[in-house]
């Protein structure tokens, strides 16, 4: 990886922080970035299981969008070959693996169809790691103001455990349509309340409030009925 200070890191402090000296857009492979200049919208699709089918069809997801999946995939089945897919996996460091890896059944049917058009994202890595020709891979932390600045500690004195996977692509995503040429439409699906209770390691309120000031367009979930949402508990 290219381990020269990008644009964007420039004004941080980049001594302080391990990760300040990666290149934000030379860690992907040319191929996703050649996927991500011909995309007309870029879909983050979040771990939400209050997702449905007809959500994920509703954005009539087209061949040059790209559909950003995260860690365990759990969506994986109503994803298409057909368009891009692009898997992001988030690293844990005490225990030293990506979560989501190794893939599962739906995510390996999807490379098997259309390899050329599936891509995998890690993010966060703490350690020493080669990365591969077709992974794009980024260390902890990726020098961009929204993450640099990421609440370190809680009103309760525990310390957060850093950006969500979901966060760390969506600033990324964000990042390089004002500086890097992309001019896709960046777009959200279930970065919601709508699944109930959220684990607590990270600062979702800060999150959260950086996602509703940002160009990204939140798609709402469609409202189900109350005996859809007795069924989903069963």
């Amino acid at each position: 990886m290219n381990k020269q200070p990008s644009q964007a890191a420039e004004t941080l402090a980049l001594d302080a922080l391990p990760g300040g000296y990666q290149s934000i857009e030379n860690g992907m492979p040319p191929a996703l970035k050649e996927c991500l200049r011909n995309a007309a919208r870029v879909v983050l699709v979040a771990n939400n299981p209050a997702i449905t089918q007809a959500d994920f069809a509703a954005l009539n997801i087209g061949a040059d969008d790209v559909v950003v999946s995260f860690n365990t995939c759990v969506l994986a089945p109503l994803l298409s070959p057909h368009s891009v897919n692009l898997f992001v996996h988030g690293f844990n460091a005490p225990d030293a693996y990506f979560f989501g890896l190794p893939y599962g059944p739906e995510v390996q049917r999807l490379f098997a169809q259309n390899p050329a058009r599936c891509f995998t994202m890690l993010v966060g890595c703490t350690g020493e790691m080669c990365p591969l020709p077709s992974v794009a891979l980024y260390w902890e932390r990726i020098p961009l103001p929204p993450l640099w600045h990421y609440p370190v500690d809680r009103p309760c004195g525990k310390r957060y455990v850093g950006p969500t996977t979901g966060f760390n692509a969506l600033v990324l995503l964000d990042w390089l349509r004002g500086n890097a040429g992309y001019s896709y439409q960046l777009m959200t699906l279930g970065f919601s309340n709508e699944a109930g209770k959220r684990w607590g390691g990270h600062a979702w309120d800060y999150e959260r409030e950086w996602l509703q000031r940002a160009d990204v367009i939140v798609t709402p979930l469609r409202r189900r009925s109350w005996w859809q949402k007795l069924f989903n508990r069963q």
